[in-house]
């Protein structure tokens, strides 16, 4: 039985006209904020550099998440998937604004990373740190930055091939650059964190710490992906193309990254307070004293206990309007999460909480930026690959029902 599918057109399925608008509410935010970070570098540079490397680990993290989602998607297949692929393909655009973002951790690193001017901090991982050095520190970036460019280039450009007509046996391939890319995606994240987040510490170090951020990062995308998700069925024709059985996927993939997170988190915790080492729980002992417990405990209620505890309402998981609050909640406690990594590892921290209001306007700035540039990716091409093989299907649900 033939299916009865509508002419697909550029037009109709293109972005909303309010997209404009929100990109250029997004570039006033972040241009404000960015005013202000320059007057915070000037007032109080190390309070500064510590919220910049927060807000930037985190929209980094939204990036890369979205990456790794996209390839996921690729592999897997799967309408939930093909629905928010633009959001992803526009997220993943964003990272050579990270890249240039990145600037200020480079220039004020000797305010961040102690071992830069204390070699003698490094002589427990001397054969990583102190052996390259700076030099090796850059080099790595710049390759973390060249691997991650060319997967989400790569991947765009093929998906750019499917808003044509295409000839038989002439489709873009995919999945063999996402399966060797989610093994790149893998070890570059876990490299890049032990560079920039763990080595704030440079005489700790955990064998899980990358996992769990590549946890945090697939959870903040998908969180990411249901808010755009509910602002695009506002609008036809995505309010009819997009069911509450999408959104149910996208949920379910949510829960299985917030039990992930957890998991990765308490594995890590359980095996070193186990061990019971005087150079390993030190690092749990800064974020457990003075005030931090009380953050730990909010990250364990509200980025694990709660979120559980949500998704496993099917009801909720099938209500875009009602999962939109819950995913918000989600990317900001990640924030919180990254936070309480890389706070405490500063000597004026250590068991005294603190928290600095250039640890609030960092990421509003640095997160106005990014929203800026993604708008103008996403407003670049229709909301669907219009020729997509799976495109008929999602369609057929738009007539007949799901």
């Amino acid at each position: 039985m033939s299916r009865e599918i509508p002419q697909l057109g550029q037009a109709e399925y293109a972005v909303p006209a309010e997209a404009a608008q929100w990109q250029k509410r997004s570039l006033i935010v972040g241009v404000a904020g960015a005013i202000l970070c320059v007057i915070g570098a000037v007032t109080s540079l190390d309070q500064f550099l510590r919220g910049y490397l927060i807000a930037y680990i985190l929209l980094l993290g939204l990036s890369l998440g979205c990456l790794a989602l996209l390839m996921v998607q690729h592999l897997s297949g799967g309408l939930w998937g093909l629905v928010i692929r633009r959001v992803l393909e526009a997220a993943s655009k964003c990272l050579p604004l990270m890249f240039v973002l990145f600037l200020p951790i480079l220039f004020g690193r000797q305010h961040l990373y102690a071992w830069m001017t204390d070699p003698s901090l490094t002589a427990r991982n001397s054969w990583y740190l102190h052996t390259s050095g700076l030099t090796g520190w850059i080099a790595r970036w710049i390759l973390y930055f060249a691997i991650w460019g060319w997967l989400a280039s790569t991947l765009t450009s093929r998906g750019d091939q499917q808003d044509r007509p295409l000839v038989a046996g002439s489709w873009p391939r995919f999945q063999g650059l996402s399966g060797l890319g989610l093994v790149l995606y893998s070890l570059t994240v876990s490299f890049a964190v032990v560079d920039w987040v763990m080595s704030l510490d440079p005489q700790w170090g955990s064998t899980i710490y990358g996992l769990i951020f590549i946890a945090g990062q697939g959870l903040s995308a998908l969180a990411f992906s249901v808010v755009m998700l509910t602002l695009f069925t506002r609008y036809s024709p995505y309010r009819e193309i997009v069911k509450p059985m999408q959104f149910h996927d996208i949920g379910k993939l949510m829960l299985a990254f917030v039990m992930l997170f957890a998991y990765f988190s308490f594995s890590q915790w359980l095996i070193i307070w186990a061990g019971n080492l005087p150079e390993e729980i030190g690092w749990y002992l800064h974020r457990i004293r003075g005030g931090w417990g009380v953050v730990a405990l909010l990250i364990i209620l509200f980025h694990f206990a709660l979120p559980f505890a949500l998704l496993l309402s099917r009801e909720l998981k099938r209500a875009g309007s009602r999962l939109i609050g819950l995913a918000i909640f989600l990317i900001f406690m990640r924030l919180v999460d990254i936070y309480w990594y890389v706070v405490p590892n500063f000597a004026h921290e250590h068991g005294h909480f603190y928290l600095s209001p250039w640890y609030i306007v960092a990421p509003i700035a640095v997160g106005g930026l990014w929203l800026t540039y993604f708008f103008y990716n996403l407003r670049q091409r229709p909301l669907l690959p219009l020729y997509e093989p799976q495109i008929p299907s999602l369609l057929h649900q738009r007539i007949h029902g799901h």
